[in-house]
Parts: structure tokens; sequence; C-alpha cells
């Protein structure tokens, strides 16, 4: 790609990735381009007419490149938004997703309801990015937040993330799968929020290849129903002396009615509800469990 104008960079860069079959060429192309610029929208389109920088020249090629063999945007410029900040993501990290904002959303607004200004224990199971978990923190700053994860470099990122915004030292960040490495202490919970995997296992391979091949496996895979995660946090949590007063999970869209039976399997619960995404699908799934004579 010689140089030219940003224009004309651009249309070559639009073709590259609309011959590779992106599906939105000519905004990925335009994102890079401000990424690398470090202009907004507004000042990139009235530079149209600008030299394009030739010391851009080989990262944009490589970005182009990546993008073309389908890895994610967001692994290529290195971050992702998310309840409105930036956090930083990288290979072997789930992508937040805008539908998890609903999660954190929820959990905002229940706990508030139930909890006012009390001081109130999270505990985010399988944190990824720490996106639920840092945003909780942030949002309610007299929150106490545990961040758990299977995956050493999922836990990296996330406290990378908390450093960022200045909450790493508020987040007690544990190693391990599920409620597993608080079992022997049993730290009383007032919320439990998780987006663990839930894609069948015999169905990854059929998801884009943006998410397949590029995204870790341990954060997709669900069991061979999708539901094995749900099972195992719901179990653990049966055994747990001092019940929450609430467990919020994500779910895939057609599992509202299966991971609601798993959650009012469990002792003390006294009302379940499936919670849809703003295009109608099932998303999440809260479960209130009656605390009266617990203690």
């Amino acid at each position: 790609m010689k140089n030219g104008t940003i224009r004309e960079a651009w249309q070559k860069a639009s073709s590259f990735l609309q011959q590779s079959g992106t599906d939105s060429p000519q905004f990925e192309a335009e994102y890079m381009m401000r990424r690398l610029l470090g202009v907004e929208r507004a000042a990139f389109f009235a530079k149209m007419a600008d030299p394009w920088p030739e010391r851009l020249e080989p990262k944009l090629r490589e970005w182009l490149r990546r993008r073309g063999e389908g890895e994610p945007l967001q692994y290529i410029v290195g971050d992702q938004e998310f309840f409105g900040r930036v956090f930083e993501v990288k290979p072997g990290v789930l992508i937040p997703r805008p539908e998890t904002e609903l999660l954190v959303e929820a959990v905002l607004q229940e706990g508030e309801k139930w909890f006012a200004g009390s001081p109130v224990h999270v505990v985010d199971v399988g944190t990824g990015s720490g996106a639920i978990a840092v945003t909780l923190a942030l949002e309610h700053p007299h929150w106490q937040v545990t961040a758990i994860d299977i995956s050493e470099q999922a836990l990296s990122v996330a406290r990378q993330n908390a450093r960022k915004f200045g909450v790493e030292k508020r987040i007690r960040w544990v190693l391990g799968s599920y409620l597993e490495p608080l079992e022997k202490e049993h730290p009383p919970i007032d919320i439990l929020v998780s987006n663990p995997p839930y894609i069948r296992s015999g169905e990854i391979k059929s998801l884009d290849k943006t998410v397949s091949f590029y995204e870790p496996r341990l954060a997709l895979d669900g069991g061979a129903d999708g539901l094995e995660p749900y099972r195992r946090i719901t179990r653990q949590l049966s055994g747990w002396p001092e019940k929450p007063r609430l467990v919020a999970f994500e779910i895939g869209a057609d599992q509202g009615e299966e991971v609601c039976g798993l959650v009012r399997q469990m002792p003390r619960i006294t009302r379940v509800e499936v919670r849809k995404d703003l295009a109608g699908r099932d998303r999440m799934v809260l479960g209130w469990f009656n605390l009266e004579n617990q203690f």
C-alpha cells in the first residue's frame, strides 16, 4: 500500500477488508486508522486530504493482515469499551459483550434495593477481563468484591484493568475453579454474579471464526448441554452456610428455563426470574433467597 492521502489509505484498507470477508470493512478500516492517528471521528474525516503518515504504515499493514485472517478487532487494538469505560483485552481472555452490561445493571439495581448504603460482599465467578468486578467496585466504592477465575492469564488482565481504574487493592483476586477456592472458609456472600461459559461443546466449532478460533475455549465451553457451570455453582452455593441475597447469571438465549430450574433447587430460594436483552432474548437469570431465620 503506497502512501497517499488519508482518504486513499482508507479506501485501500476498506477494499482489503472487504475482499477478506469482513462484515463492516469501511468502519473497521476507519476505526483502525483513527486509533493509529489518535483522533476522534470528526477529526478523522476533516483530515481526509492530509497525507497518511509513513511511520504508521507498517502497523496498519499488520493490523489489516490480522483482521483479514479473522482475529477480533478488540484483540488487535487491545481494548473494548464496557459500561462507558475502556478495558484492556488480550488473546486468551474473553472479550466483554454489551449484553453483560445488562447483567451489571441488574446487580447494581438489586444491590441498591436490598442493601442501600450497607457493606456488600459480591463474588464474581469467572471474572475474565474483570469487566464485571471492576465496574461494580467503581460504581459502589463501599462494596467488597472478590473476583475468581481459573485462568492465571485472565486474572492478570483483570488486575491490570483494576489497576488502571484505581481499584486493584479493593478487589480480592482468587485463582481457582468456580467457588472451590472459597469452600474452606465459606465467607458470607451477599451477591453472586457470573457470566460463565455456556456454549454447548458441540456448537463451538460452528461459531463465527472470530469467536471459535480466537477466543479462549475455557471461557466458552459449558459442557455437552452448556449448563455444567450453572450446575457446579448452584451445587456449591447450596452447601454455603449463609446464603446470599441474590444470585445473578448471564445465560444463553435458549437456557432460561433450564437455568431457572437449577436455581430453584437451591435451599431458601424464594423467587427466580428470567430477564431478556434488548433483542427480546433470554439473557439472565436472577434468584432471590429468603434470609429469614438463616442465622
